[in-house]
């Protein structure tokens, strides 16, 4: 095996060294260390979210899965802002939707879109 030259490193040393990399900058995201990056933004503040974000919001704090009566006792009378200046009621929505079971929060999300989108409240 040729001799290495002084700064270069087999593909195997440069993939290990990489992989700490990676790692380190995990840990770094995961304690929320890194400064100005995307990672270390806020979400929109509580009652400023639109779209998804905004029944999310709503949602935040509830435990999954969960039934239809927990989505309606959660949300009492909230209503949501799923485009700018279009309030909409989260209860009603909910109470319309025809699953009685939601395994996630994805769930719901993609019940309360597509009763959004059939009332023409989306794009």
């Amino acid at each position: 095996m040729a001799e290495k030259e002084y700064g270069q490193m087999t593909v195997r040393e440069a993939g290990h060294k990489g992989g700490l990399e990676v790692q380190r900058q995990r840990d770094l995201r995961d304690r929320k260390e890194i400064m100005d990056d995307p990672y270390n933004k806020p979400g929109p503040a509580k009652g400023e979210a639109y779209g998804i974000a905004a029944i999310t919001q709503a949602l935040h704090g509830l435990d999954f899965p969960a039934t239809k009566d927990d989505l309606l006792e959660h949300v009492g009378s909230k209503e949501i802002e799923y485009r700018k200046g279009q309030p909409v009621s989260l209860r009603r929505i909910i109470e319309d939707a025809p699953a009685d079971d939601y395994p996630s929060m994805a769930n719901v999300v993609e019940a309360v879109s597509e009763a959004l989108h059939e009332e023409g409240l989306t794009h």
